[in-house]
């Protein structure tokens, strides 16, 4: 059996991230619809944006990487293994929920920094986008265009755990 080659396999790493991406950014847009605080509903629709412009770079990323990539959630669990699954699972349990009051809103943060955590460690927090970057240059693609980009990812997704924190803050006053 003949092994991808390595822009293809970067490409399937980076088009998986934009899948995760487009989940994460579904669930911040389910619980700005059910949730009845203006300002709560604000900071979830701003991660929302935030996770879809990543999910669109990702994805852009992995076409200029392979532009006939195509991959299912199934075959990124392949990809990512047991992680993937998990933050699959959370996701879908956020995403589903119905309408939610202050005191439910309070414990679900609990659950929702879980998953950004799991997103962060396992997805888009550096160690990950550099892991990006060193099989870039170990594989010879050149993602300095890119690599501006990454960064400011990160700190979105640092910004986004912020936000929670002061949500949550907020709903304990």
């Amino acid at each position: 059996m003949v092994s991808p080659s390595p822009k293809k396999d970067l490409s399937r790493f980076v088009y998986c991230s934009s899948l995760l991406e487009e989940k994460i950014a579904k669930v911040y847009e389910n619980l700005a619809k059910v949730i009845n605080d203006d300002l709560f509903k604000c900071l979830f629709r701003y991660i929302a944006s935030d996770s879809l412009k990543h999910a669109e770079f990702f994805r852009a990323l992995s076409k200029w990487l392979n532009p006939d990539i195509e991959l299912s959630y199934e075959e990124c669990a392949e990809v990512w293994g047991e992680k993937w699954k998990v933050v699959m699972e959370h996701a879908e349990v956020f995403q589903e929920k119905g309408k939610i009051n202050h005191e439910e809103l309070s414990s679900l943060i609990d659950g929702l920094e879980k998953l950004e955590g799991m997103v962060a460690e396992e997805y888009l927090t550096i160690m990950h986008i550099r892991l990006i970057q060193l099989m870039a240059e170990d594989r010879k693609i050149d993602l300095d265009y890119f690599k501006k980009i990454l960064e400011w990812i990160i700190e979105d997704e640092n910004r986004h755990e912020q936000i929670l924190k002061t949500i949550k803050s907020k709903l304990i006053k």
